[in-house]
């Protein structure tokens, strides 16, 4: 079980957060489908309550900044609820990536930005960043990445409708599920 990458997950997406919504001391769950999960953890189980089981003595079993994780399960989807401390440890330890933090500054300043007003942020941090319309029927119009893993290991898909601009990151392995 690669307990060590879900962390990596959850601490992204709580970093996620405190870039749009400012910190604030509280509980936090994280929902994750099962299949998600797997993908992420490498592992097969066939329902929620048995990953719920498997990730409650992971998380139990090892060192980790997290506090006292708490796993739900509701049919194939988990809750893994994250104390306080969790969101506090993010705060205070974790740096907020500058490509992060000015891809949700260009989302809040414009609610309708472009394509190629996205791109010219992406480049700013690569000149290689890989940039693919999809096709016309797909979930979202455009899927951006950095092929440096170390620059940011997400694949960003872009749907802009209704005057609005919107982006949804993905790990990879979730990502090729889409298609």
């Amino acid at each position: 079980m690669m307990i060590s990458k879900l962390i990596r997950n959850m601490i992204d997406q709580m970093v996620e957060a405190q870039i749009k919504l400012g910190y604030s001391k509280e509980t936090i769950t994280l929902y994750y489908p099962l299949d998600s999960l797997n993908r992420i953890l490498a592992t097969s189980y066939e329902t929620g309550a048995q990953m719920a089981e498997a990730l409650m003595e992971a998380f139990r079993d090892r060192e980790h900044s997290l506090g006292d994780v708490l796993v739900t399960a509701q049919g194939d989807r988990l809750g893994v609820v994250l104390p306080p401390e969790a969101g506090e440890y993010v705060h205070n330890k974790v740096e907020k990536p500058a490509f992060l933090v000015e891809l949700i500054q260009l989302f809040g300043k414009n609610h309708h930005c472009t394509i190629e007003e996205i791109k010219v942020l992406f480049d700013k941090f690569s000149k290689n960043v890989l940039c693919e319309k999809m096709p016309e029927n797909a979930e979202f119009d455009y899927v951006l990445s950095f092929p440096e893993k170390d620059v940011d290991n997400y694949f960003y898909c872009i749907r802009m409708e209704m005057g609005h601009t919107i982006y949804h990151r993905f790990l990879e392995e979730d990502y090729k599920m889409l298609l």
